[in-house]
């Protein structure tokens, strides 16, 4: 491959170019465009967002699909993901040290991903693109659910993590249940849910109350209005919010499964929400 300099365009960084950085990578590591502006320009022309935009991607902040890319994957609307000098400016944030590389190929880069990799940052180097759909939509539940929490002075949403962070380190249930013709099924899985979030009630805190709603989030991108989850699924999420790894990770054996099942026939979200 060929060697690259990665001499930057000049360009001054503003404050907002690290929140924009950090907010990708908060959000999983991938925006679309009109994300990005509901985020940072909601009042702005999405010319005024494009520039400082392609500021930050000249400059190897951020980088969106080329035309190679864009030819071979199904890319439903316009997304931007962290460069490589945007994952080490928020690694630098954190004290933790890397070395820079001196050329941009693909062995230098997959050196930075291992060595990133291994001081515990995920960074999203190519969007999954079969997936591209989901993890956008997930991205728009996690800001619905940020909008309306904020609804409530009373409530603070305090954690959110995505699904790398399960995937990257994942627990495994033991379960059994009875499939639809009575048999007894019994399995070993790894659950990896799509997300999680805690939601906290500041009004039962101040009175010593259980003020901590905990949320396992999965989405199902249905092709139908009748689409159901599996038997298999359901029991595996409630094998997990009861098991030791589960009370380890989170404290406690409180929380429900949260699933939102995308109905493409209708253009709606179905919310069926799980207590255990």
């Amino acid at each position: 491959m060929m060697m690259n300099s990665i001499d930057a365009l000049p360009m001054r960084f503003q404050d907002r170019d690290a929140r924009i950085l950090q907010t990708i990578q908060d959000y999983g590591g991938l925006l679309a465009k009109r994300q990005m502006q509901t985020i940072f320009w909601p009042n702005k022309s999405t010319r005024a967002m494009h520039k400082r935009l392609s500021k930050l991607k000249a400059n190897g902040y951020l980088t969106w699909p080329s035309l190679q890319q864009r030819k071979h994957n199904p890319i439903p609307e316009p997304i931007v993901w962290l460069d490589w000098k945007g994952v080490l400016f928020l690694a630098n944030l954190t004290h933790v040290s890397i070395p820079t590389p001196t050329t941009v190929n693909e062995n230098q880069l997959r050196t930075l991903e291992t060595a990133l990799r291994a001081q515990g940052w995920r960074w999203l180097r190519e969007p999954h693109w079969t997936q591209l759909q989901h993890d956008l939509s997930l991205v728009d539940i996690h800001l619905k659910i940020e909008k309306d929490v904020q609804a409530f002075s009373h409530l603070r949403l305090v954690d959110w993590q995505n699904e790398g962070v399960f995937r990257a380190d994942m627990d495994r249930v033991s379960f059994s249940y009875k499939d639809k013709n009575g048999r007894q099924r019994s399995f070993t899985r790894g659950v990896i849910p799509d997300g999680y979030f805690c939601v906290l009630d500041l009004q039962r805190h101040a009175q010593g109350l259980p003020a901590r709603a905990h949320f396992l989030l999965e989405l199902d991108m249905a092709t139908h209005a009748h689409s159901n989850f599996s038997l298999e699924k359901v029991a595996a999420g409630v094998a997990y919010i009861r098991s030791q790894e589960y009370a380890q990770r989170f404290g406690s054996n409180a929380g429900r499964w949260l699933f939102v099942i995308f109905l493409h026939d209708t253009c709606k979200f179905l919310v069926r929400e799980y207590f255990f």
